[in-house]
């Protein structure tokens, strides 16, 4: 046994709690089920309960081999989430410690494809800075690996990537982007004057390109099991946390006294009681899920109750900070815990993440919520007259009337996010 001590002592010390926290703390019911099964391969003292207790005939060497230990550690680190990754890199940038925490604010506020979430003005506001230097920590951002994420759109992400590689291809991105999308591939030719050729070559440089900063590997809605079933009673929220995993599992007794046994070497006690200590904090942490789960929930419903009831038409303001707060947790930990999940609701299945909502400001000093900002959008183009459809100036001004101050290009931007066509576009 002699041979494995060394190496042992030296790895030990990679696979801390918070690792094995992170890891956990964001993978969806389903996920963690077959994560934990996962678990039950590599690591020998984590067993289910139903696994026959007493074990006939001759007791044989419970100390496992050292691939079954490598690959164990091996396991962790592969399942960093990428957030964590990207914190990382800030963490170890030349970055002073507020623009860490502004760059480290956006990539928690990045969308599942990697696209910034927020408005720059929130989180100017929040750190009390200027716009303009928000901006320039959010292109730091864009720097680091996967390379481009923080971009405000698919159209700067576009930019970004092409650079200097091709000045037709970032032209036609940058001044002909809504042609470029429609196929309108006349009329960019026309506007740009140049050939078939030159313009079939920058059209194939662009199609060449990613599309999002970040591959989107979440399941469909159809198969997604909800991590909790929330229901109104007597005016009162029921939540019920999905963990019946929670009792599924349990340390080994065998193993437990192999490591307590006087004739095990110095080499298999130390092995064993590491693994016993990591299938412990694995435990530990399933708990620890579930408590946070149910804490976000309950603050998600005091928000946002009266939506899923259907009292509201509109989300109300609602950031990760705002429940971070309230729970005393960092951010990091919400927007992991929300990342993935689904509640069986009311209004049906539903993600945790599409229950935030950014606030905005009216013209009467009220505070709403961007939901409703995109609604009001919505109606004011569903109750045009389509032989005359509202432009962006005009939907503008329709919003002052309904006491919303915003400008053009923020009218073009939820426009684009609710998949609605410009007005030229929507004309009978």
């Amino acid at each position: 046994m002699s041979k494995f001590s060394t190496k042992l002592k030296q790895k030990q010390s990679i696979v801390p709690q918070q690792i094995i926290k992170s890891r956990l703390l964001e993978l969806s019911i389903d996920e963690l089920e077959k994560d934990l099964e996962t678990e039950i391969q590599i690591n020998p003292v984590l067993e289910e309960r139903n696994i026959e207790e007493s074990k006939s005939g001759t007791h044989t060497d419970p100390f496992p081999d050292q691939s079954s230990y490598e690959l164990f550690l091996a396991n962790i680190p592969a399942s960093i989430d990428i957030s964590d990754e990207l914190t990382s890199q800030i963490d170890t940038s030349d970055l002073d410690d507020k623009s860490k925490a502004v760059a480290k604010e956006i990539i928690y506020n990045l969308d599942k494809n990697g696209f910034l979430d927020i408005e720059l003005e929130l989180i100017a506001d929040n750190h009390g800075l200027d716009i303009n230097d928000i901006d320039k920590i959010r292109r730091k951002v864009m720097q680091l690996v996967p390379s481009g994420v923080g971009s405000k759109d698919l159209q700067e992400y576009l930019i970004y990537q092409i650079g200097d590689s091709s000045t037709l291809a970032n032209e036609i991105v940058q001044d002909y982007f809504d042609e470029f999308l429609n196929q309108e591939t006349n009329t960019i030719k026309e506007k740009i004057k140049c050939s078939n050729e030159e313009l079939e070559n920058a059209l194939l440089f662009i199609s060449e390109q990613n599309f999002s900063p970040i591959l989107d590997n979440d399941l469909g809605n159809e198969n997604v099991i909800p991590d909790a079933i929330v229901k109104q009673k007597d005016n009162q929220w029921l939540i019920l946390i999905n963990d019946r995993f929670l009792n599924k599992y349990q340390i080994s007794q065998d193993y437990f006294e192999a490591a307590m046994n006087s004739n095990s070497s110095k080499e298999e006690k130390t092995f064993l009681k590491n693994h016993i200590s990591n299938a412990q904090n694995i435990l530990d942490t399933l708990d620890y899920r579930s408590n946070v789960l149910k804490s976000v929930i309950e603050q998600i419903l005091l928000a946002q109750g009266d939506y899923l009831i259907g009292k509201s038409d509109f989300l109300n303001p609602l950031k990760l900070e705002d429940i971070a707060k309230v729970i005393d947790k960092d951010i990091s930990s919400v927007s992991r815990i929300i990342k993935n999940k689904f509640i069986d609701s009311p209004l049906g299945l539903i993600s945790l993440k599409s229950l935030f909502s950014n606030a905005l400001i009216k013209k009467s000093g009220e505070v709403t919520s961007s939901n409703e900002l995109k609604k009001t959008i919505s109606n004011l183009i569903d109750e045009e007259d389509k032989k005359n459809p509202l432009s962006d100036s005009d939907l503008v001004d329709k919003l002052k009337e309904n006491d919303f101050l915003v400008a053009r290009r923020t009218v073009a931007k939820y426009r684009k996010l609710l998949n609605i066509k410009n007005a030229n576009q929507r004309k009978e």
